[in-house]
């Protein structure tokens, strides 16, 4: 054939084939069906062990690898790993509710073992798997059957290679959507669906039977939440979770279950069930990781004593005379033993001309297109049954006919010239059909004795008043859905059994207090020049702790680890952490770009402690002034301000607090916080100018701001720093180009206005740096002795150790 080329638009294209693979994977992947609650894999296997390999619950296992080889090749060809995966599932008892697939060997475990390849494994249905598949003989309808009252019965549709049939829908005794739950993610959708009791599940099925305006309220008095195969607890009020089953999406808030056990003189928690979906070694890889860190101090040692006999058991072993609930409230807040399930309640539906599409449902939605379902199910096999019962009949009918006139027909017989004529003649005789007839023609000769023919008649009886039954129930609407409710309930004293997980509320949940875990020591807080942070307990020197090569130590704040850090960055973003949390170690300690997300170029410029021994606590505010303490900003374009502490003192996100707004390309040069003794502030700039002034010049802020000028500067000029003029300090030292340093004290200029261009103090040389004064150290040893363990009542003259009462 001659080459065409078709001009396209590839943008059409790309939309037209990109929503051909999303419907694809969101009609035969991804989504369960809402009538059976199975995605197209999980069908296709149960299928193929039904009704090819015969693998059912009273019979003998099959090879996995025979199983995924069956379906691959018949019906889903969508490689071997994903059917068995998929397999697997519904073999683990930690995963499904109620287990559709008997597997023997190793199927994995709950501590995330892989489960053997399926050339080792073997597997066959269960009896709950079973009530998904027993009726489908009796419910399937083949396309030439198909009318529009027939349409809701099980379908069978071509396979991928139309080599065969397989069924669109399999007919579920049961509501398996929600019993055993789904998850899974498609193109622009996805469902999240927790499994529940299967007990509670028919329970409300038959309340929504015997009264079809029931409330979700109302439905979850019998269906109360979600029943996690591990149990656990959910700890999501009421209210919630029914507007999570009303709207078909929220979230639930799960945790493991734990009992205090006394071993001899130890005390032990004994964990007995964990979060749904939690990988149990991966949890307790956790909790070792917390122990071996000592970040929760009252927690010694972990043992895994799970055992068939008993259960899951996670042995906590924790110091005499700990809270356990303290210990739990901890576990809970920083491992997956309290985790979040998030409730995505989307399926495909069937719409009215029967194609089935996405849907998010609640609760109720779903029970009605389960029972609607299961009443055209249970008709259409009520109308099988019928027609079997009537296709017997009518043969029975032509048997008692012959009987009748029995020597007449074997007369007939004997004169025929083979079966065909035979047939006729019966037919033209006794008004039979076809079928009356070939039936006589193949029966045996005993068959029309004197005793045969009244069995024959009995059963005859028999299946009249069983047709007469079928037919009074299928004219009843009333008497099919009696049917319906007897099957459910049926089948909830069969295969229901008790809940496993606890609804609670969240006032069940140990409170969690960060402080009650931090062991309350004295420490000092390292920050070097390319920020790098450290916790360090004794320091004898500022030389002698170790820090990079090239790098020197700008600042040492001391601290309690119950107290907070804050670090002053020069573009105006103040950070905030736990001391505690402030790595301790003897070697180089971590970037401060670790805990808070920096900007580039950004340098750390200042440290301060929350702890009021070195910190002014918080102050009543005096003449309408903010509450102190204060901070005290200066800037490199000259600006100063005052702007209160107390907002810096909690802990802060990764992002950090502004407290100084900045103009375009200026920076901050000095950040402190001010102890109340401060009068006066020298300012310096790059080009040696000096200014001297009172701190009381400068405005004190509310929040934050750009604050007022403290210095003037010329065109090209920038403010280095400055130094608060006290009764700890009383020298302000600069080093000049020239390599020399030059010292002001109190007294070295006069007092004057803030934002003057200062006093000219080097006229052939420039100033390049502030130098800061020594970094003076905290005797904690001395500190102790002195106050008790506090420190309240010593005092140090040292820039970073003096105490507040």
């Amino acid at each position: 054939m001659a080459e065409v080329i078709h001009p396209a638009s590839i943008t059409e294209e790309t939309k037209r084939r990109y929503l051909n693979y999303a419907l694809s994977v969101i009609m035969s992947r991804a989504l369960p069906d809402v009538r059976d609650g199975l995605k197209p894999v999980q069908r296709r296997i149960l299928f193929t062990m039904y009704h090819d390999l015969r693998l059912t619950a009273d019979g003998r296992p099959s090879k996995c690898a025979r199983i995924v080889g069956d379906v691959m090749g018949k019906y889903h060809p969508h490689g071997d790993q994903a059917i068995y995966d998929a397999l697997v599932r519904m073999a683990q008892e930690w995963i499904v509710r109620g287990r559709l697939v008997d597997g023997q060997g190793n199927f994995g475990s709950v501590d995330g073992d892989p489960p053997a390849h399926f050339r080792y494994t073997e597997a066959k249905l269960t009896r709950l798997a079973e009530c998904l598949l027993d009726e489908l003989r009796q419910t399937q309808l083949r396309e030439e059957e198909l009318t529009e009252e027939r349409t809701t019965p099980i379908q069978l549709r071509p396979t991928y290679n139309n080599e065969t049939t397989e069924p669109a829908v399999l007919p579920s005794q049961f509501p398996n959507l929600l019993v055993n739950g789904s998850s899974g993610i498609a193109v622009g959708l996805a469902t999240n669906i927790p499994p529940h009791n299967l007990r509670e599940v028919l329970d409300a099925c038959v309340q929504l039977v015997d009264n079809a305006d029931a409330t979700t309220a109302q439905l979850m008095k019998t269906l109360k939440g979600p029943d996690f195969p591990l149990g656990g607890k959910v700890v999501t009020d009421r209210t919630t979770l029914r507007k999570i089953y009303e709207e078909g999406t929220g979230s639930i808030r799960v945790q493991g279950e734990w009992k205090l056990e006394c071993q001899g003189r130890k005390d032990q928690i004994v964990v007995t069930s964990i979060p749904y979906g939690v990988n149990k070694g991966a949890l307790e890889s956790a909790i070792g990781e917390i122990i071996l860190s000592k970040k929760l101090p009252q927690l010694l040692n972990l043992t895994n004593e799970t055992n068939e006999k008993e259960g899951m058991r996670i042995a906590l072993e924790i110091k005499t005379d700990t809270d356990p609930n303290l210990v739990m409230a901890y576990l809970y807040r920083h491992t997956a033993l309290q985790d979040n399930f998030a409730y995505n309640l989307t399926c495909l539906v069937p719409g009215p001309d029967g194609k089935l599409r996405p849907e998010r449902l609640g609760l109720k939605e779903i029970l009605r297109h389960f029972l609607d379902f299961r009443f055209a199910t249970v008709k259409r096999r009520f109308q099988f049954d019928l027609e079997q019962l009537q296709k017997r009949i009518h043969i029975l009918e032509g048997f008692r006919i012959i009987f009748n006139a029995l020597d007449k027909a074997i007369k007939l017989i004997r004169e025929s010239q083979g079966k065909a004529d035979a047939a006729v003649k019966l037919i033209g005789a006794f008004k039979l059909d076809e079928v009356q007839a070939d039936a006589i023609l193949d029966a045996q000769l005993y068959r029309i004795a004197q005793m045969e023919i009244k069995k024959i008649l009995d059963e005859l009886k028999e299946k009249l008043a069983e047709a007469a039954r079928l037919e009074a129930i299928l004219k009843s609407n009333k008497k099919l859905w009696g049917v319906v409710k007897a099957e459910l309930n049926e089948l909830g004293e069969k295969f229901g059994d008790k809940r496993r997980t606890k609804i609670a509320g969240e006032e069940d949940t140990p409170d969690f207090d960060p402080e009650a875990y931090i062991l309350r020591e004295n420490t000092n807080v390292v920050l070097t020049r390319d920020g790098w942070i450290k916790r360090v307990g004794r320091l004898a020197a500022v030389e002698s702790t170790r820090v990079r090569e090239a790098d020197h130590v700008i600042a040492v704040a001391p601290g309690s680890t119950l107290d907070h850090v804050v670090f002053f960055a020069d573009d105006g973003a103040a950070y905030t952490m736990r001391i505690n949390e402030v790595p301790a170690s003897s070697g180089y300690g971590e970037p401060v770009a670790k805990f808070f997300r920096l900007g580039d170029q950004v340098k750390i410029i200042g440290v301060v402690t929350t702890d009021e021994r070195f910190t002014p606590a918080d102050k009543k505010p005096k003449n309408g002034d903010p509450p102190g303490p204060y901070l005290l900003i200066v800037t490199a374009q000259g600006q100063t301000l005052r702007a209160p502490f107390g907002p810096f003192r909690t802990e802060s996100t990764k992002v950090g607090r502004r407290y100084v707004k900045l103009n375009e390309s200026d920076r901050v040069v000095m950040a402190t916080v001010l102890h109340g003794d401060e009068e006066t502030i020298y300012l310096a700039s790059a080009e040696g100018h000096v200014i001297h002034f009172k701190v009381d010049d400068i405005n004190i802020l509310a929040g934050v701001g750009k604050g007022v000028m403290g210095i003037k500067l010329a065109d090209g000029d920038t403010c280095l720093g400055g130094a608060l003029m006290s009764g700890r300090f009383d020298k302000f030292t600069l080093e000049t180009s020239g390599g020399r340093t030059m010292e002001f004290g109190r007294n070295k200029y006069e007092i004057t206005s803030r934002g003057g261009k200062g006093f000219e103090a080097v006229k052939r040389a420039n100033f390049v740096r502030v130098v800061p004064p020594a970094i003076e150290l905290v005797d904690w040893d001395m500190t102790e002795g002195k106050s008790g363990g506090n420190g309240k009542d010593s005092r140090d003259n040292g820039a970073q150790g003096r105490f507040f009462d």
